[in-house]
């Protein structure tokens, strides 16, 4: 009927709308709704719902009253339990309390330690008590633990689980050092201490590592190997060093005994989460340690669309006549998630990725869109370019490169799920596996042996190469326009609206001269008449005749570069790998006045401004240079014979005045010997 419940006196509720006849049940489910009692303790099977007595309203307090009298004097509490109280330090103190591992202590040891302290706070106001009270008499306080010791066992543990010792002197002596130490005194010393564990460091080295062998063994197997290894039976050597391992570094000194352990003790060090990490890297092929073990980044995807360009290879779900897959290659928007490029081929090779990446800067050109900021790739087909196209900074401003077999890194990889089991299911025959679970997810086939290779296969439908890429653009124009994923912050707007939306505004312009050269198709030409070079049976015109001045002299071959398409409209020049200039494809015109068309005359327009730019440079030129003449001929210069001149040597005991010098005459005799 009523009890002590974490030290609150309570009454139990099927008494008081039972045998108390206090309330009705309707009566006790309507205060306790409205929270006019304070239940202390749910009810469950067999065990009542308790209702703190204190908190039931006055008249029904006197009901109980009426019928049993006080009911507190039902329960008599010892003299310990009297002086129980809640002890907010204790919890706190426990509750942060870090083992030499770092860790704190479980929530059950925690709760045994806080009643402990709880009822030895309790002890030591009875003791404080009983010494004053012996001291006022002046008697000794013979047989007091004896009597304390009762009252602490005659606590009902159910309400108060303490575990502290029954016996009187070990009490005294628990209760001597709490005193002394504080509520640390009630912590085990166990704890943390590795003298305590069976298994050492070296123990468990050498179970993981017999765990991690190649043939990936059981636990049950690591338990049987290192028996045998203890026995004698079996030698364990370590494969890096070439040492054996000794036996005698798993001997127990003290027991005189090989270290024994249980088959359970070996599993559980398989499986503590710090060893099942380190066991998941070497047991576990990359892509499984890094999709399920390896801790992996939370992120969410850009804003604007064309930030970020993330591309990847896969294979088309439905297989070939010849049993070969077609392999496509995928460009998407991270942002809209829309498939903005794509490409196909037999083979899997560099020529694919070069493809997708012409198709997705076609379909970008023909908007009039700019340069994607980013592109996310993986070395696989693309590490040839991390030179040229796929250095960061000079097509791109920004090039991730991604661990390969790291599915969960790439944006490509989860679109492509979406792409498949969103689009290519709901729009295409054929999509699943036969050994899939789900039956939704199942495709039709039969298991058959194959005499060639000697093995059972499974024999499912095929297609042509043509049915298949036709198909999945027709899906990936589904995939489009269909809803983008994020309909909460892009609510009724498809992929393709979002892309077009959202436009980065920091998208710079598409030097095509550049992304031509390594992404274009490359053809060596020469300028023909100073005006046009021939590419693929079509002419095109220079920009100006000025370009002729940055050819190297007398050399009129360039290599010209080009997007392949069903036109090629311009072709990008390159001599010594400098670019020359962007060649456009002249428009021829119409000889017939009569039949000429506006665009007949705006070509002629075109042509005759470069002729009369070649004509102005050739006139400007001309200008710069002047008439020159030699005066005489080489015939008369030849005919001429040198005349002897006598040279005046003047002696040593000459004097220069002695010599008659007269400027007239020897100016006249040079002029006359010339």
């Amino acid at each position: 009927m009523v009890e002590y419940h974490n030290n609150i006196f309570c009454i139990q509720s099927n008494w008081l709308f039972g045998e108390g006849e206090i309330m009705s049940e309707e009566a006790y489910n309507h205060i306790a709704k409205r929270k006019q009692v304070n239940i202390v303790r749910r009810g469950c099977r067999n065990t009542p719902a308790l209702v703190e007595y204190d908190s039931l309203p006055s008249r029904f307090k006197l009901l109980v009253e009426q019928k049993v009298g006080n009911p507190r004097r039902l329960i008599e509490k010892s003299d310990v339990e009297q002086h129980i109280a809640v002890d907010s330090e204790a919890v706190s103190f426990y509750s942060r309390w870090e083992l030499d591992n770092g860790k704190n202590l479980n929530r059950d040891v925690q709760v045994e330690y806080y009643w402990n302290a709880v009822v030895l706070n309790a002890v030591r106001k009875v003791v404080n008590t009983r010494k004053a009270l012996h001291k006022a008499l002046n008697n000794r306080p013979g047989g007091m633990w004896e009597s304390i010791s009762n009252s602490v066992n005659d606590i009902n543990r159910t309400n108060i689980p303490h575990t502290l010792p029954a016996n009187p002197r070990r009490l005294q002596d628990k209760y001597n050092q709490y005193i002394k130490e504080g509520y640390s005194a009630l912590i085990h010393r166990n704890f943390c201490n590795a003298n305590s564990r069976k298994v050492d460091t070296r123990l468990e080295k050498l179970i993981l590592s017999i765990y991690c062998m190649g043939n990936k063994p059981y636990s049950s197997w690591v338990h049987e190997d290192y028996m045998r290894f203890i026995a004698g039976v079996l030698d364990i050597v370590d494969m890096e060093s070439g040492e054996l391992y000794d036996r005698a570094d798993f001997f127990d000194d003290k027991k005189g005994t090989y270290i024994s352990i249980s088959e359970a003790t070996c599993w559980n060090y398989i499986n503590k989460p710090s060893n099942a990490a380190i066991v998941a890297r070497l047991r576990s092929g990359n892509h499984r340690y890094l999709s399920t073990v390896r801790p992996h980044y939370h992120r969410h995807a850009p804003k604007y669309s064309l930030s970020k360009i993330s591309l990847d290879d896969r294979d088309l779900p439905r297989k070939l006549h010849d049993g070969n897959r077609v392999k496509a290659y995928y460009a998407y928007d991270v942002a809209s998630g829309c498939l903005i490029g794509a490409s196909y081929s037999l083979r899997k090779d560099r020529d694919l990725f070069i493809d997708c990446v012409r198709n997705m800067f076609r379909f970008i050109d023909s908007r009039g869109w700019g340069l994607p900021l980013e592109l996310e790739v993986e070395h696989h087909l693309v590490r040839e370019f991390d030179n040229n196209l796929m250095k960061a900074g000079l097509v791109f401003p920004f090039v991730r490169w991604c661990a390969p077999g790291n599915s969960q890194e790439k944006h490509a990889e989860q679109l492509n799920r979406q792409k498949k089991y969103g689009y290519e299911k709901r729009y295409q025959d054929g999509i699943g596996r036969w050994y899939s679970k789900d039956s939704s997810n199942q495709v039709d086939g039969d298991r058959i042996f194959d005499d060639t290779t000697q093995k059972y296969v499974v024999k499912e439908r095929t297609y042509d190469y043509a049915r298949l890429v036709a198909e999945d653009l027709e899906t990936i124009e589904a995939y489009n326009n269909g809803l983008h994923r994020n309909q909460k912050d892009y609510p009724g707007m498809t992929r393709m609206q979002v892309l077009v939306k959202l436009l980065n505004p920091n998208l710079a312009d598409i030097n095509k001269a550049l992304l031509a050269r390594y992404i274009g198709e490359k053809t060596t030409t020469s300028i023909q008449r100073n005006m046009y070079c021939q590419v693929q049976y079509n002419d095109y015109m220079l920009p100006s005749p000025e370009v002729l001045s940055n050819l190297a002299p007398n050399n009129y071959t360039v290599n010209a570069y080009y997007l392949p398409g069903e036109t090629i409209k311009e072709v990008y020049l390159y001599q010594n790998e400098q670019f020359i200039a962007c060649a456009q494809q002249i428009e021829t015109f119409n000889t017939s006045i009569a039949e000429r068309t506006d665009a007949d005359t705006l070509a002629m327009t075109s042509q005759a401004k470069y002729i009369a730019q070649f004509d102005a440079m050739v006139k400007r030129g001309k200008g710069t240079i002047s008439k020159v003449q030699f005066l005489g001929s080489i015939s008369h210069l030849e005919s001429i014979e040198p005349e002897l001149v006598p040279v005046l040597v003047s002696n040593d005991n000459d004097s220069f005045d002695d010599y008659n010098y007269n400027p007239d005459y020897h100016t006249k005799m040079a002029i006359d010997n010339l």
